[in-house]
């Protein structure tokens, strides 16, 4: 009996074999190249240029460094300069911030949108308010960061008041369609009433960890990932160019049951208990609060003019005897949808570009004239 001998994997499949060997030989080289260039100082990756300037908080989970002049922070692909004062509040520039002031203050509290990702403070809507608002004795303070949402929005202005001190005349906090998904899924309070991450919050982690891993610890792949998604978003021209800001979980609830049921009506009911505990420790400061909304591209392809988020805050406000400021309106202006996003948003993105920080300091500032 003849004995046949079995061909290895190398044999059935020498292509194959051969092309997961290179492969895994580029990204050894590539660790080994981030690695060695990083150790160097020729090299920071990603995660290291951010950890320069956004930094953990042991209160509310999150904030940006105090007293930094940064040119290169990133938003995609998109680089920019990021100064903050004393207080971890993107600024004009690295400076000491006076717990009192003789000028009337309003601060400004919000997600990423108010943060201004991508943007020079001055080319924000809040770089704006304060240039314009400067010589009628009015000073902007910007407390927005990224990844906020209600639950952040109160414990951060609790520590601000009551543990450092701050005084100021006026809030306006900008709700994001985001933070309805990160109050239902992504955040809780611990024991010590301090925001954490809510075990929930990682049903993506897998995938979350391995994007992580290549921005941290490569060069070729992470630069490859940017490279892809900013052809992504090239190739969205071909196709109105709004593709890929559309469509996006996170903004969904406005309009979608499904997204809704999933984490729109916990969101909502969290957000709203939240924000109630906000306007009650504020009116006991005597501060003045002033709530505004506006759309993501999804709500203008939609037409959502009375979306669920205006008639939510826009009754909310009313309740509380609050200020309101509906930003929809400035973007559902009657134009073309598609024209609209790609005049005001960041191509591929749900974030405003320069156009629309423009049209959000031209709206705030004709209300705070009015009120």
């Amino acid at each position: 009996m003849v004995k046949i001998k079995r061909q290895s994997i190398f044999e059935r499949h020498p292509k194959t074999t051969t092309s997961i060997i290179i492969f895994l030989l580029v990204i050894f080289m590539d660790i080994l190249a981030a690695y060695v260039l990083s150790a160097v100082g020729l090299y920071q990756p990603q995660f290291k240029i951010e950890r320069y300037y956004r930094v953990k908080h042991d209160v509310y989970h999150h904030t940006l460094a105090t007293n930094i002049s940064h040119s290169d922070a990133q938003w995609g692909p998109i680089g920019y300069r990021v100064n903050t004062n004393s207080l971890g509040f993107k600024d004009s520039a690295a400076r000491e911030v006076k717990l009192e002031s003789d000028k009337q203050r309003i601060v400004l509290m919000g997600d990423s949108f108010t943060e201004g990702v991508g943007y020079e403070y001055s080319e924000t809507f809040a770089g704006q308010l304060d240039n314009a608002l400067i010589n009628r004795k009015i000073e902007i303070l910007n407390a927005a960061a990224t990844s906020y949402s209600p639950i952040i929005y109160l414990r951060k202005t609790e520590y601000l008041l009551n543990d450092i001190g701050l005084k100021f005349d006026h809030m306006i906090v900008f709700i994001d369609i985001s933070d309805i998904e990160d109050e239902a899924i992504h955040y809780e309070f611990d024991e010590n009433r301090n925001v954490i991450y809510a075990p929930s919050s990682k049903e993506n982690e897998l995938d979350e960890r391995i994007k992580q891993f290549i921005t941290q610890n490569t060069i070729l792949l992470s630069n490859l990932r940017i490279l892809l998604r900013k052809l992504k978003s090239d190739k969205g021209l071909s196709k109105k160019g709004i593709e890929n800001s559309l469509n996006i979980h996170r903004g969904l609830w406005t309009h979608n049951e499904a997204a809704y049921k999933h984490y729109g009506e916990k969101g909502i009911r969290l957000a709203l208990e939240r924000m109630g505990k906000l306007s009650s420790l504020l009116k006991e400061k005597n501060i003045k609060l002033t709530i505004a909304v506006y759309p993501w591209p999804d709500q203008i392809l939609h037409g959502e003019l009375d979306s669920r988020q205006v008639t939510i805050w826009r009754n909310w406000a009313e309740e509380q005897n609050v200020g309101f400021i509906n930003l929809f309106s400035a973007f559902l202006n009657g134009e073309k949808a598609e024209e609209v996003i790609k005049k005001y948003y960041i191509l591929g993105d749900v974030h405003w570009n320069k156009d629309g920080h423009d049209l959000v300091a031209a709206n705030v500032l004709k209300y705070l004239a009015n009120h």
